[in-house]
């Protein structure tokens, strides 16, 4: 318990958790549509909630940015729009390939794209040491698992389909959607990954090690939640419902909004700390060890809700094989932090003091897999 990787592990199973429950407040608003609810969040849940957090948690919160080159505050802004888009298009992907599909194709695409993008990056001279090719296998195994998942939810919802006079249309369209929808949810962490300006002048002004990840957020966030907000006013529009948003007896609807932004903010913070933990790789080891645990508590829900019954036999298996792939990249990537960890030691303890007759002559012996500083 008191080593740095088995707390990041158990931080982001709390975290996945807390994401894979999100969305359930959003069955005590059954006067609204998806839009209503959705846009409600936006506000409320990606706006609103961070920029409190961030407030009580980073002193001086405002002054930071000042410290910070405009470059980087449009880069950030720039991956949260990105982040945003990608929420619109997973909602148009899930329409044409269900939920199992949906869900399999964008985790697995950000699993590979928001680990593998910072490590080239920012780390490339770790790609061929023993940890790079450690996390490059954790990524292919996450693929795998994460397809295997999606191929049973698929299976599972083909005899559903075949119960249902719905028919979809538009697969290819929704691969693209849901694959582009993958590239885009990785921006997130891309802003954390490339935001260490911004959390070292939240560190400056006396935020903890654990909440200078917030200040990175709320750039991000600002400009995630535009395209969440347009997309729900246009589909207000188009269904000609913009007025249930005040419907009587609603009011309460607006704070399961805010609630679902406090456990999806709070599974963003866990992981923010996590990567912390997991040091200088953390973003490339710990955004796929995220959504590969995403998975695992999303299958485990849908087999105590009953989601996997009178489905048969394989289904099952071969999501139980799928999960059981994620368990094993999730053991590999906690073996790389591990590596990282050790290495750091390695270099540590390479520094071998020489006693002369009057100065101290420090040598230095580097290491073959020496920690990269971001």
């Amino acid at each position: 318990m008191d080593s740095p990787v088995v707390q990041a592990i158990l931080l982001v199973l709390v975290a996945a958790v807390m994401n894979a429950a999100y969305v359930l407040p959003m069955k005590l608003n059954k006067k609204w549509q998806w839009e209503h609810t959705w846009f409600a969040f936006s506000i409320l849940g990606v706006a609103v909630v961070p920029t409190i957090i961030a407030l009580l948690t980073v002193p001086g919160l405002w002054s930071t940015y000042s410290s910070v080159s405009g470059g980087v505050l449009a880069a950030m802004a720039l991956f949260g729009a990105g982040w945003g888009v990608s929420l619109v298009f997973f909602g148009l992907a899930l329409t044409r390939l269900g939920l199992a599909m949906t869900f399999a194709i964008c985790l697995g695409t950000s699993a590979a794209v928001g680990a593998l993008t910072p490590l080239i990056s920012q780390h490339s001279d770790q790609i061929m040491t023993r940890q790079g090719m450690l996390i490059l296998f954790g990524v292919v195994i996450i693929l795998i698992g994460v397809g295997l998942c999606g191929l049973a939810g698929h299976r599972r919802e083909a005899a559903a389909q075949a119960k249902s006079t719905i028919v979809r249309r538009g697969i290819l369209g929704g691969f693209l959607l849901a694959f582009v929808s993958g590239i885009l949810g990785s921006m997130l962490n891309l802003g954390l990954a490339f935001g260490d300006s911004i959390q070292r002048a939240a560190r400056a002004q006396g935020a903890s090690l654990a909440m200078m990840s917030n200040a990175v957020w709320l750039p991000c966030l600002y400009a995630g939640f535009l395209p969440g907000v347009i997309y729900c006013l246009y589909l207000m529009r188009k269904n000609r419902n913009l007025s249930s948003l005040t419907l009587p007896g609603t009011w309460y609807y607006w704070l399961a909004g805010a609630s679902m932004g406090v456990l999806w903010y709070g599974s963003v913070m866990l992981y923010s700390i996590s990567t912390v933990k997991l040091g200088d790789l953390g973003t490339s080891i710990g955004w796929p060890l995220f959504m590969a645990s995403i998975v695992i508590v999303s299958s485990v829900l849908g087999v105590l809700t009953g989601e996997w019954s009178h489905t048969g036999r394989q289904p099952i298996s071969i999501m139980i094989t799928g999960v059981a792939c994620l368990v094993l990249a999730m053991a590999i990537l906690g073996y790389a932090s591990r590596q990282q960890s050790a290495d750091a030691e390695k270099n540590k303890a390479s520094r071998v003091t020489v006693p002369g007759p009057r100065t101290a002559c420090r040598i230095m012996v580097s290491s073959d897999h020496g920690v990269a500083v971001i």
